[in-house]
């Protein structure tokens, strides 16, 4: 009886199956999409990860399917991001940007239609997906495919493209753009700015519309798919929308329920071990500390300009401190130098080392997650931001005076060299770093708890259709009550005109004089 009893507590999504699609090829979406999945792995849930990079720590509790890209994908990627890394003008990075784009897109349509994966979603069946978005919206189809509810992972705070899957409101006029620099309130030069970009971002999400509709259709007839719901109703149907953002980052703005907040997912409760070679490095820097330069997953520093890289060896060789520098390249031939202070990596566990005790500086190209993991453990930061939302990213850290800023194309030794010194010699960037660290911290539920509780509400209310705004099925009309305000102005101006009837009529009988307009009356004044 006690058993029976005990049973009726077991939670209703206990070990449910999760399929995690997580097409993109940027490593640093994919970890963070990575602790989303092991939150719902530790508790005791099934997840079945698909991904188009090989993952390096691999957890024996999950099922990988690795799906290989498109012939000279990588080629072109890189290609790509090394031009934008080289010349990011506005043109340069507008016209990389929109074949990068492309390139990420048509990858991720290759992935879903891979035989690897339709034999999975054959002979699996599964309780929810989870998309790890990237300009991936038709691979809605695969949720539909499975009749199961969906659940976004986005890498930053929420944006109009995400807004609109749950009607999320963009507060034009007090809600900066993610890619404007902006302190609340905004001025009016920004909230120019601001407007102009979410402008922009509204017709790139309508155009792309098209595209990922015709997508999604290509999708449906290919492997004859039947009783499925159009692409529209399925962007209608999207349960929650994982954000990597928290509002002690700021900008403050409203958000619907279900659009929940997961700032610092990527972050582990305990840091793992460092492999031998790294430990050492970083527990021999007690003396003086130690700096991390790393330009994140896409960036390659060793494709940079040679001047460039000639500037940050010349500066980091001459420090006290240790500088553990991420370069993709492993053999030893091709390091800028062999400087004993420098410690030369193919790839870095970033939050472990952001963890160390020793660690006094992130030298950083400015992306979401760097940044985020770099403020979560209190370690000052110098930008050199190179192109997307890192550029913002940085002039918000340099404007709460958690770090400096720095262009990686023309700065010079002394300019680095004054900035690395005076991040590290002035106690007050590391000071107000740790004191916004223990703000993010402060929350009711850690990110991963808020994940594995939000996670088995949907499914638990199958779907939890509940949340839903009523925004995601009015049209831009009728959020803003135009043709609300258009029958009021209408029925104003009727009364308007009755009204001047009225009174002239009555004028006329009292008076036995017509009324006349003031532009008629001057008329005949003039004549």
């Amino acid at each position: 009886m006690w058993l029976v009893f005990a049973l009726l507590f077991v939670p209703l999504c206990s070990g449910a199956n999760i399929l995690g699609l997580f097409t993109t090829s940027t490593k640093s979406h994919v970890i963070i999409h990575m602790g989303y999945a092991e939150a719902l792995i530790a508790q005791g849930h099934n997840v079945t990860i698909v991904t188009t990079v090989p993952l390096k720590d691999k957890n024996p509790k999950y099922h990988h399917v690795l799906i290989p890209s498109e012939k000279d994908y990588k080629k072109k990627l890189e290609e790509g991001l090394t031009a934008v890394s080289n010349d990011p003008s506005p043109i340069n990075t507008i016209k990389h940007d929109i074949n990068n784009y492309i390139t990420w897109t048509s990858n991720q349509y290759h992935a879903m239609r891979h035989e690897k994966l339709q034999s999975l979603l054959k002979d699996n069946k599964f309780d929810l997906m989870v998309l790890g978005y990237f300009f991936n919206d038709f691979q809605l189809a695969v949720a539909a495919q499975l009749k199961v509810p969906v659940i976004i992972n986005w890498m930053q705070s929420p944006a109009i493209m995400l807004n609109t899957y749950v009607g999320n409101p963009t507060g034009l006029g007090y809600v900066p753009h993610m890619m404007v620099d902006a302190q609340q309130p905004m001025k009016f030069i920004e909230r120019f700015g601001s407007i102009l970009m979410d402008g922009l971002s509204y017709s790139i999400e309508k155009f792309l519309y098209y595209k990922f509709d015709q997508y999604y259709d290509e999708y449906v007839q290919e492997f004859n798919l039947k009783d499925m719901p159009s692409f529209d109703d399925m962007r209608k149907n999207v349960s929650l929308v994982f954000c990597n953002s928290h509002f002690s980052e700021g900008p403050i703005r409203p958000n619907v329920p279900a659009i929940v907040e997961i700032g610092g997912i990527q972050i582990k409760d305990k840091p793992d071990p460092l492999e031998p070679k790294l430990k050492e490095f970083l527990d021999n820097s007690s003396k003086h500390g130690a700096i991390l330069f790393s330009m994140g997953s896409n960036v390659k520093v060793s494709t940079l300009d040679p001047k460039i890289i000639k500037t940050l060896y010349n500066v980091f060789s001459k420090l006290k401190q240790n500088v553990l520098w991420k370069w993709e390249d492993p053999n030893p031939a091709s390091f800028p130098g062999n400087s004993k202070n420098i410690l030369f990596s193919k790839w870095i566990p970033q939050d472990d080392v952001l963890a160390h005790k020793n660690m006094k500086l992130f030298v950083t190209h400015g992306g979401k997650g760097s940044v985020v993991e770099s403020q979560y453990h209190g370690i000052p930061m110098i930008g050199l931001p190179v192109f997307g939302d890192q550029p913002g990213n940085i002039d918000k850290i340099v404007k709460v005076g958690y770090g400096l800023k720095l262009d990686y194309k023309t700065m010079t030794e002394q300019e680095l060299s004054t900035a690395v010194n005076e991040v590290l010699n002035n106690p007050s960037y590391a000071a107000n770093v740790k004191k916004f660290a223990d703000t993010y911290k402060d929350r009711p539920l850690s990110a991963r708890e808020s994940v594995v509780f939000w996670t088995e509400y949907v499914i638990r209310h199958h779907g939890a259709p509940h949340l839903q705004s009523p925004l995601v099925h009015m049209n831009v009309i009728q959020q803003y009550s135009i043709d609300v305000l258009a029958v009021i102005f209408g029925a104003l101006y009727i009364v308007y005109r009755i009204s001047k009837l009225c009174i002239c009529f009555v004028w006329r009988k009292v008076f036995g004089k017509k009324c006349k307009s003031k532009a008629k009356a001057k008329k005949s004044k003039k004549e």
